[in-house]
């Protein structure tokens, strides 16, 4: 499902050059709920970054559901990472004068690989998914923050992408709603997505199938989780 070999990248500054990740080998299957860890400046975002072609390596490549996305142009980019990559913002991201209900149809309406008639009803069975059904005619701003964040999930979910990547998903929630996000990940990927989160937060003992930690740009630990 996600096959990175020998991935750099480099970032050129006024103090020079910065490695961000350096000669990075990860292959994630289908179905494998992973959290990226490391301290500021270890490289998990620019990692993720690669996952969704965001960005670029230096050198190495990114072989992601059988595309090497890197050698996609911008307008083949948009529509593959549409299409096969749900990515969940720590800041929600939602369009604010959208329904929530709306703001997954434009999702849809953008990728355009779901029926049209289908949509609707799509976009309400994700909204119970995440447990928001009730909230589907409502603007964002009337949400909570858990809300907000399902809705955020719900609209990752939209087109029925096989990988889902999440940047510090929980950090602006309350432990109550951080458990049961991650309850729903975990949740995703027993269903068969590939789930990655990264995270500051001690994933010890999380439920993660495998934790991945970043330090300095390099890969120095890939271990097993904890049930």
């Amino acid at each position: 499902m996600i096959k990175l070999s020998g991935v750099t990248k480099v970032f050129s500054g006024s103090n020079g050059n910065f490695t961000a990740l350096d000669n990075i080998d990860l292959h994630l299957a289908g179905g494998e709920f992973v959290a990226i860890v490391g301290k500021s400046g270890s490289g998990k975002s620019t990692l993720l970054n690669m996952l969704t072609g965001i960005d670029h390596p230096d050198s190495g490549t990114a072989v992601i559901n059988d595309t090497t996305v890197h050698a996609l142009n911008e307008s083949r980019l948009a529509t593959w990472r549409g299409a096969n990559v749900g990515i969940v913002f720590q800041f929600f991201q939602l369009i604010p004068t959208l329904s929530i209900l709306e703001n997954l149809l434009l999702a849809m309406d953008f990728v355009d690989v779901i029926p049209r008639q289908e949509r609707t009803p799509r976009a309400g069975r994700l909204l119970e998914l995440v447990g928001i059904g009730k909230h589907a005619d409502k603007f964002p701003a009337a949400l909570s923050g858990g809300e907000q964040q399902r809705a955020a999930i719900a609209r990752a979910l939209a087109n029925d992408p096989p990988i889902l990547v999440a940047d510090e998903p929980t950090g602006n929630l309350d432990s109550t709603n951080a458990c049961e996000i991650h309850a729903l990940f975990k949740k995703l990927a027993k269903g068969g997505k590939t789930v990655v989160v990264v995270t500051h937060e001690n994933v010890s003992a999380s439920g993660y199938d495998r934790i991945i930690t970043l330090r300095d740009g390099t890969l120095v630990s890939d271990e097993r989780g904890i049930a």
